[in-house]
Protein backbone atom coordinates (compact mmCIF):
# COMPACT_ATOMS: atom_id res chain seq x y z
CA UNK A 1 0.00 0.00 0.00
CA UNK A 2 2.03 2.64 -1.01
CA UNK A 3 1.56 6.13 -2.50
CA UNK A 4 4.43 7.46 -5.26
CA UNK A 5 4.90 11.30 -4.57
CA UNK A 6 7.28 11.12 -7.34
CA UNK A 7 4.47 10.17 -10.05
CA UNK A 8 2.18 12.44 -8.78
CA UNK A 9 4.76 15.27 -9.64
CA UNK A 10 5.60 14.15 -12.54
CA UNK A 11 1.67 13.84 -13.83
CA UNK A 12 1.40 17.72 -11.94
CA UNK A 13 -0.90 16.27 -9.33
CA UNK A 14 -0.89 17.94 -6.24
CA UNK A 15 -3.58 16.09 -4.96
CA UNK A 16 -5.02 12.43 -6.25
CA UNK A 17 -7.01 9.61 -4.91
CA UNK A 18 -5.91 6.76 -3.54
CA UNK A 19 -7.61 3.05 -2.73
CA UNK A 20 -6.51 0.23 -1.21
CA UNK A 21 -7.94 -3.11 -0.18
CA UNK A 22 -6.67 -5.61 2.17
CA UNK A 23 -6.31 -8.33 4.60
CA UNK A 24 -5.97 -7.27 8.17
CA UNK A 25 -3.53 -9.37 10.25
CA UNK A 26 -4.83 -11.20 13.01
CA UNK A 27 -1.99 -9.90 14.74
CA UNK A 28 -3.82 -6.76 15.29
CA UNK A 29 -7.21 -8.61 16.70
CA UNK A 30 -7.54 -7.28 20.32
CA UNK A 31 -11.26 -8.64 20.48
CA UNK A 32 -10.84 -11.82 22.35
CA UNK A 33 -12.19 -14.89 19.70
CA UNK A 34 -12.48 -12.23 16.73
CA UNK A 35 -11.35 -11.81 13.56
CA UNK A 36 -11.79 -9.63 10.59
CA UNK A 37 -13.91 -9.90 7.72
CA UNK A 38 -12.05 -9.47 4.78
CA UNK A 39 -11.08 -7.17 3.01
CA UNK A 40 -10.86 -4.03 4.41
CA UNK A 41 -10.54 -1.08 2.63
CA UNK A 42 -8.66 2.59 3.06
CA UNK A 43 -9.69 4.99 0.67
CA UNK A 44 -9.44 9.01 0.32
CA UNK A 45 -7.01 11.90 -0.46
CA UNK A 46 -3.26 12.70 -0.66
CA UNK A 47 -2.15 16.16 -0.99
CA UNK A 48 1.88 16.55 -1.65
CA UNK A 49 3.39 19.92 -0.64
CA UNK A 50 7.25 20.77 -0.36
CA UNK A 51 8.97 18.61 2.40
CA UNK A 52 5.50 16.78 3.03
CA UNK A 53 2.36 15.37 2.54
CA UNK A 54 -1.91 15.28 4.08
CA UNK A 55 -3.46 12.07 3.52
CA UNK A 56 -6.98 11.90 4.40
CA UNK A 57 -9.75 9.71 4.66
CA UNK A 58 -12.02 6.27 5.80
CA UNK A 59 -10.74 3.12 6.41
CA UNK A 60 -13.56 0.65 6.52
CA UNK A 61 -13.35 -2.88 8.11
CA UNK A 62 -15.63 -5.56 9.89
CA UNK A 63 -15.05 -7.71 12.96
CA UNK A 64 -16.73 -10.66 13.87
CA UNK A 65 -17.08 -12.44 17.36
CA UNK A 66 -19.29 -14.00 19.51
CA UNK A 67 -21.76 -11.40 21.54
CA UNK A 68 -19.95 -10.43 24.37
CA UNK A 69 -23.52 -10.41 26.37
CA UNK A 70 -25.15 -13.65 24.82
CA UNK A 71 -22.66 -15.40 22.95
CA UNK A 72 -24.37 -15.74 19.93
CA UNK A 73 -22.22 -14.56 16.29
CA UNK A 74 -21.99 -11.23 15.94
CA UNK A 75 -20.30 -8.87 13.93
CA UNK A 76 -19.67 -5.01 13.55
CA UNK A 77 -19.01 -3.02 10.40
CA UNK A 78 -16.27 -0.15 11.79
CA UNK A 79 -15.62 3.47 9.80
CA UNK A 80 -12.61 4.98 10.86
CA UNK A 81 -11.95 9.13 9.58
CA UNK A 82 -8.21 10.65 9.42
CA UNK A 83 -6.25 13.17 8.47
CA UNK A 84 -2.39 12.47 8.94
CA UNK A 85 0.60 13.78 7.80
CA UNK A 86 3.47 12.56 6.67
CA UNK A 87 6.89 14.16 6.34
CA UNK A 88 10.05 12.82 4.86
CA UNK A 89 12.73 10.87 7.03
CA UNK A 90 14.78 11.40 8.98
CA UNK A 91 12.08 13.72 10.88
CA UNK A 92 12.68 14.70 14.14
CA UNK A 93 8.67 15.61 15.10
CA UNK A 94 6.91 13.12 17.20
CA UNK A 95 3.37 11.78 16.42
CA UNK A 96 3.92 12.43 12.55
CA UNK A 97 4.72 9.04 9.80
CA UNK A 98 7.55 9.29 7.84
CA UNK A 99 8.23 8.40 4.12
CA UNK A 100 11.22 7.56 1.81
CA UNK A 101 12.00 8.40 -1.16
CA UNK A 102 9.06 10.19 -2.53
CA UNK A 103 6.60 6.65 -1.56
CA UNK A 104 4.53 6.84 1.19
CA UNK A 105 4.07 3.36 2.68
CA UNK A 106 0.83 3.76 4.51
CA UNK A 107 0.61 0.21 6.41
CA UNK A 108 2.01 1.83 10.02
CA UNK A 109 -1.05 4.28 9.49
CA UNK A 110 -3.83 1.13 8.79
CA UNK A 111 -2.36 -1.09 11.42
CA UNK A 112 -2.21 1.91 13.75
CA UNK A 113 -6.02 2.77 12.76
CA UNK A 114 -7.12 -1.00 13.42
CA UNK A 115 -5.51 -0.82 16.67
CA UNK A 116 -6.89 2.03 18.29
CA UNK A 117 -10.43 1.49 16.83
CA UNK A 118 -11.40 -2.12 17.39
CA UNK A 119 -13.46 -2.64 19.85
CA UNK A 120 -13.07 -4.74 22.99
CA UNK A 121 -16.56 -6.04 23.15
CA UNK A 122 -19.36 -6.50 20.74
CA UNK A 123 -23.23 -7.33 20.52
CA UNK A 124 -25.52 -8.91 18.44
CA UNK A 125 -27.83 -6.38 18.80
CA UNK A 126 -27.52 -2.94 20.65
CA UNK A 127 -30.39 -3.58 23.58
CA UNK A 128 -28.84 -7.07 23.82
CA UNK A 129 -29.69 -8.50 27.63
CA UNK A 130 -27.63 -10.98 27.98
CA UNK A 131 -27.68 -14.41 29.62
CA UNK A 132 -28.80 -15.06 33.08
CA UNK A 133 -26.59 -15.29 35.50
CA UNK A 134 -28.25 -17.64 37.92
CA UNK A 135 -29.22 -19.94 35.32
CA UNK A 136 -27.51 -19.15 31.78
CA UNK A 137 -30.85 -18.96 29.58
CA UNK A 138 -30.77 -16.47 26.95
CA UNK A 139 -33.12 -13.08 28.46
CA UNK A 140 -33.02 -12.31 24.46
CA UNK A 141 -35.41 -15.37 24.15
CA UNK A 142 -37.78 -14.41 27.58
CA UNK A 143 -37.75 -14.07 31.43
CA UNK A 144 -36.09 -17.05 32.84
CA UNK A 145 -37.88 -16.63 35.78
CA UNK A 146 -35.21 -16.47 38.28
CA UNK A 147 -35.44 -14.27 41.43
CA UNK A 148 -33.77 -10.69 40.29
CA UNK A 149 -32.56 -10.35 43.99
CA UNK A 150 -30.58 -13.65 44.10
Amino acid sequence: MVIDLKDMARRGEVEAPFRFEFEPSNDLMILPGGSFISPAVIEGVVERYEGKAFLSGKLFFTVKADCSRCLKPAAKKIEVEFDEEFRPAPCKIEDVFVYEKDKIDISALTQQLILTNTPYAIYCKEDCKGLCPTCGKDLNEGDCGCSKNQ
